[in-house]
């Protein structure tokens, strides 16, 4: 009998942890500890610009200058010149990847399981108060 009560106190003690669990199973999955990216897309809109500004000379001409989305348009007409400056909308896409960890472990707060710690705790104290009553009682 005291053999029975000593191999249910190592079996007892001798559990395997969480830790344990997870290292065997990353060693079967390596993927689970991989972290997942994920692409977040932001585009902004630009609303075009318009400016029209007036110098006053006193000949003709009529300059155009194009460039990417702005066209500049200079015209002179006698003793005026009108500048007029457009800039059409712009789209700007912004890519922002976040990592994010695939496994998340957290700890379980429920009142169950903080009773069921303690009383595993509980009953193994008393089996090893048990047992060690039997070993050292007097003959």
């Amino acid at each position: 009998m005291k053999w029975l009560a000593g191999l249910i106190t190592i079996a007892l003690l001798s559990s395997c942890s969480a830790q344990w669990h997870l290292k065997r199973a990353v060693k079967k999955d390596p993927t689970l500890l991989k972290t997942d990216t994920i692409a977040i897309v932001d585009t902004i809109v630009t609303p075009p610009v318009t400016l029209t500004d007036t110098v006053i000379t006193h000949t003709q001409d009529t300059v155009v200058v194009h460039k990417d989305k702005l066209k500049v348009q200079v015209v002179r007409s006698y003793d005026t010149i009108m500048v007029d400056a457009v800039c059409e909308s712009d789209t700007i896409v912004q890519i922002v990847e976040v990592p994010v960890p695939s496994i998340v472990m957290k700890d379980s707060d429920r009142w169950y399981n903080k009773v069921y710690k303690f009383s595993f705790y509980v009953l193994l104290i008393l089996l090893l108060l048990l047992w060690f009553l039997r070993v050292n009682r007097p003959f």
